[in-house]
């Protein structure tokens, strides 16, 4: 991912600095350490992002290297950890032996045998299995440390932590986006400024100790580039440290550095005046060069240059040095879980070409991991319904903008800008009753905005509390015994129930806005084609988005599609059917080859992963001959949802399916859902490489057939768009169960909300950005396991090499071994190794360690 920094003005930088050479220092350092800053959305976009994707042009060991440099941010589990993944079974020795041998074929040599590594494991030392993310994060050797972290003596001020809570008070306020009453009056200036503006004048720093920091503040240039040179400057920080220095201060703030990174390139208003992340690390340096003031600190910089410790080398022989072990066994539980997902595969049955009588229905479900679960059982109940997995927003990228609303959420993958706007609306009504239901809808709002108000404003709140205070400790009594009130939709806001059921997306509008019915058709086209339905359609054809429901909590959005923004895909999945069922689009579909037949009807769905429940909708709209099928398949879904449930409630400890609708709405519960918890994998494939298999929820599933891809475009489509989800999620995942402390979010128990768009630990520390700690693991075990995505292609390893070879961000995650492939090609499985040469295996083992050139010259 190439990051743009903004131009640096020479005029900008103090006298003794501005000169063109430095300038371009300043600016290529400020763009390498962008680069490496992962950004965090805002909670109502929530969607998983890899933490180390701008590391990935390294390989894995390289990158946790250079991470050890400046951070504390681990990236491999303790050996506790594995030492209870080999005694519950988890992994063999055969397995390490298997790990062994693959990482010494691509140079990283493991000393010790199999034998003499679980001899290792099992000494005691503690039991990782269950440990929490309030584990101290150990001190480690690093090099580059912040001026905070070396003037902390160990009774003391911890200098890290209140620099923290400042910039977290300060950023708080200026990115709120109305949660506060009183809001910040610097708010429309660039972060940098505003801040400057405050900390000028306040004096909470200095009160505890940091004495001088307003005069420090007032000396420094005006713009935040100029602000960095002058704090580096002071330090006396030499030009080849910059880059790890900047790092080291970014890192010590990741929170506030993904937010900012947010903001400065993934916003409407990136392309604005400011670099807020620029902005932050000129905050944070501030704090760091008026510390070395105050206490009259200096540092002998060349020692740490010509030290070992900072190095970026992988191979690091330093003492108590054990990343190649703990790689090694990494790799062991990788091979473990891989011949079992392998041996759960119809590798060697023959995919069909064809099929008989035509089904009653076809149903698309997102390639999320719980679509997996569901799609079983519903073909175990009727051979006459056929699964796809496909992308959960359907291919139809759009803003959906609410009735009554004239802006609203991008439901579309959130690395895209939708195109246009789809508009909700009364189905079948866009008369005077529209109206009407707008001008309600406006007013109870408008009167639960006052409300609101009544109880926050300063002069009211504390009357509102005696005063309603005995009705809101009802309600909390009768939460608190178990009382669910019915949920909140947020929709019926002035609208009568039968309005409700009525609310559906329109294609009303699409013209004006310059989508023509060519490009409605265009879109059409292509979802039926990358998802491999252009003909043999069923009777009904249903699209099913999913969503989840829970209370109270702020990362609802991280539950729900995350290729639909972060919301549900139920807009997207009624759109698509909406747009198949028009007349005019059919026919210019059958202009191009797809015929779908005058009887097939298309239909929305929506899955609740919380509660698998099925909901189908605009019912009334599919024919009175259709209905017949329609009844039979809500049928099948009522107990295939059921049998998912039942499958269900080891993993979430439920005593009863109905325990699981119960925790849905129960404000309390920690883990109404599992989520993604457990993903490992992604198939990519028809479905009978995956039919009947029993695959526990941990894979994604994506419906492809290469013999309808000649020319590979919807390989690489698959392989840079949905595969690169997958890999954020699994690394997402993986990040926040290796090293909660640095890359998750804690306990669910003590968030709090702030300014609407994040959360915070308690009240103050850094920005959270990762998974929750019971996201993760059951209080007893993982149920996250952290293993890096296996990617499993059925298709030609020719077709396959031509993609990764056009495309040098592929290349990168899998010679860096951040993600696994394996293809099925003429019904065998063959690895995709470090090296770019396939593997053949039997069994999820190589069987044997030539190349392919030489196994088929052999």
């Amino acid at each position: 991912m190439s990051v743009a920094v903004k131009a640096v003005h020479y005029d900008s930088l103090p006298p003794e600095t501005s000169t063109p050479h430095l300038a371009e220092v300043l600016a290529e350092t400020l763009s390498e350490v962008a680069e490496v800053i992962a950004p965090v959305w805002p909670l109502r976009d929530y969607v998983a992002v890899n933490p180390y994707a701008g590391l990935a042009h390294r390989s894995f060991l390289d990158a946790r290297a250079f991470l050890k440099v400046f951070s504390d941010c681990e990236t491999l589990m303790p050996l506790e950890h594995y030492a209870a993944e080999f005694q519950r079974g988890g992994f063999s020795i055969a397995d390490l032996e298997a790990a062994i041998a693959e990482l010494s074929s691509i140079g990283i040599v493991q000393p010790r045998s199999a034998q003499q590594i679980i001899e290792h494991l099992l000494v005691p030392a503690g039991d990782g299995s269950c440990s929490g993310p309030s584990r101290s994060v150990r001190r480690s050797a690093r090099a580059i440390r912040t001026i905070a972290e070396h003037a902390t003596e160990p009774r003391g001020i911890d200098w890290q932590e209140a620099i923290v809570d400042e910039i977290s008070r300060h950023c708080a306020a200026h990115y709120d986006q109305g949660q506060a009453i009183w809001t910040s009056p610097n708010a429309d200036l660039p972060l940098f400024q505003a801040w400057r503006t405050v900390a000028t004048r306040d004096r909470n720093i200095e009160i505890l100790g940091l004495n001088g920091f307003r005069r420090y503040v007032a000396h420094l240039p005006h713009t935040a580039e100029a602000a960095i040179v002058y704090s580096l400057n002071i330090l006396q920080v030499p030009h080849r440290l910059w880059s790890a220095f900047l790092l080291c201060q970014a890192f010590s703030i990741p929170g506030w550095s993904a937010w900012t990174k947010y903001q400065a390139h993934w916003t409407d208003d990136a392309a604005g005046k400011s670099d807020d992340f620029i902005d932050l690390l000129a905050i944070r340096l501030a704090y760091d060069a008026a510390l070395s003031q105050a206490l009259s600190l200096q540092w002998n910089w060349d020692s740490i240059t010509n030290s070992e410790l900072a190095s970026f080398r992988s191979e690091r022989t330093l003492p108590g040095d054990d990343s190649v072990l703990r790689y090694t066994l990494l790799r062991a539980t990788e091979i473990a879980y891989r011949t079992e997902l392998l041996g759960s595969l119809n590798i060697e049955r023959e995919t069909p070409t064809s099929q008989g009588q035509r089904r009653l229905a076809q149903m698309v479900f997102c390639i999320d991991v719980r679509s997996e679960r569901i799609r079983r059982h519903l073909e175990q109940q009727s051979s006459d319904i056929e699964t796809f997995g496909f992308a959960g927003f359907f291919g139809m990228g759009f803003e959906y903008v609410e009735l009554g609303q004239t802006s609203g959420c991008s439901h579309l993958p959130v690395l895209l800008k939708p195109q246009f706007k789809v508009n909700e609306s009364l189905s079948d009504d866009l008369s005077q009753q529209e109206s009407t239901a707008v001008d309600r809808r406006h007013r109870c709002r408008t009167w639960r905005s006052l409300w609101k108000g009544l109880q926050t404003s300063a002069s009211s709140c504390f009357s509102f509390v005696e005063t309603m205070g005995p009705y809101y400790g009802l309600r909390l009594l009768q939460r608190a015994l178990g009382y669910t009130p019915p949920a909140a939709d947020v929709r019926s806001d002035g609208l009568t129930g039968e309005q409700c059921n009525r609310l559906a997306p329109s294609l009303h509008g699409l013209n004006q806005q310059g989508l023509t019915l060519t490009q409605q058709a265009n879109m059409a086209e292509t979802m039926l084609r990358n998802l491999g339905l252009s003909r043999k359609f069923a009777r009904l054809v249903v699209f099913c988005g999913h969503s989840s429901r829970t209370e109270n909590n702020p990362l609802a959005a991280g539950l729900d599609c995350g290729a639909c923004g972060g919301h549900s895909g139920e807009p997207n999945a009624r759109f698509a059917a909406l747009l198949l069922n028009q007349a005019d689009i059919r026919q210019a579909l059958a202009e191009r080859g797809i015929v779908i037949p005058a009887d097939t009807h298309f239909v929305g769905a929506l899955h609740n992963t919380t509660t698998d429940a099925i909901t189908f909708f605009d019912v009334h709209n599919v024919p009175e001959a259709a209905q017949p099928a329609l009844q039979e398949l809500q049928q099948s879904c009522a107990v295939a949802g059921e049998q998912t449930r039942r499958e269900r409630l080891p993993t979430v400890a439920a005593r009863s399916t109905a325990d699981l609708f119960r925790r849905a709405g129960d404000w309390s519960e920690v883990r109404p859902e599992w989520g993604l918890a457990g993903n490992a994998a992604m198939v990519v494939a028809p479905r009978s490489l995956t039919m009947n298999s029993v695959l526990d929820a941990r894979s994604f599933l994506h419906s492809y057939d290469y013999r309808q891809d000649n020319d590979g475009k919807v390989l690489e489509t698959i392989m840079t768009a949905p595969m690169i989800v997958a890999n954020w999620i699994n690394l997402q995942y993986y990040a926040s169960a290796v090293d909660n402390h640095h890359s998750g979010s804690g306990t669910k128990t003590i968030h709090n909300v702030v300014g609407k768009f994040g959360i915070l630990s308690g009240n103050g520390g850094d920005l959270q950005t990762g998974l929750p700690w019971q996201s993760l693991h059951t209080g007893n075990r993982y149920q996250h396991l952290p293993l890096r995505l296996h990617v499993v292609i059925m298709a030609p390893r020719e077709m396959i090499d031509r993609i990764i070879a056009e495309h040098q961000s592929l290349a990168n995650l899998l010679d860096g071994q951040w993600l696994h492939l394996i293809a099925i090609d003429e019904g065998r499985a063959w690895r995709y190794d470090a090296t770019g040469n396939w593997q053949l295996m039997v069994c999820g083992s190589i069987s044997d360690s030539r190349n392919v050139n030489e196994l088929v010259a052999g």
